[in-house]
């Protein structure tokens, strides 16, 4: 055998092998979808994009909120805009007095993670995504609209 034909015998597996890898090179990122999403809808009503039913956002919601995904859905409906400090988008629901509660739901751009922050009272909730690669869990980075239902931190 050759040299030339034994290197040429591998050419058809290696030609199938970089077809079927060419398109997994195009698949956007999730924080990339995510991007393409919000950024656009930025000032507009949450509600009447659909915003929480697109798949890319209720999968990561379903699965951050767990138990709790009905009350804040309840709440998070009362928000009329998505809106964006810095990397942070995010929406805040607006005050029910009758309830005693809030919601908030933050994207942040740099890091790709999801939190909530659910205001019931005097009791303040926090949930949120892991970063991922992160060794340590690390706080999640709040807007000023949702900085102040947050208890100091601890000295």
């Amino acid at each position: 055998m050759t040299p030339l034909f034994a290197r040429l015998r591998w050419l058809p597996l290696m030609l199938l092998l970089s077809a079927c890898a060419a398109p997994m090179l195009l698949i956007p990122s999730q924080r990339d979808l995510m991007w393409a999403l919000l950024t656009p809808l930025v000032g507009f009503d949450p509600n009447k994009v659909n915003l929480f039913e697109q798949p890319v956002i209720k999968q990561r919601m379903t699965s951050l909120l767990g138990t709790h995904y009905d009350d804040t859905m309840q709440l998070l409906h009362t928000a009329n805009e998505l809106q964006k400090e810095g990397p942070l988008f995010f929406v805040v629901s607006r005050a029910a007095p009758a309830l005693a509660q809030q919601a908030g739901l933050v994207w942040n751009s740099d890091t790709d993670r999801l939190a909530a922050v659910l205001k019931r009272g005097d009791k303040t909730e926090i949930l949120s995504e892991a970063v991922q690669g992160a060794v340590t869990a690390t706080a999640p980075t709040w807007p000023a609209a949702i900085a102040t239902w947050l208890p100091p931190p601890a000295p």
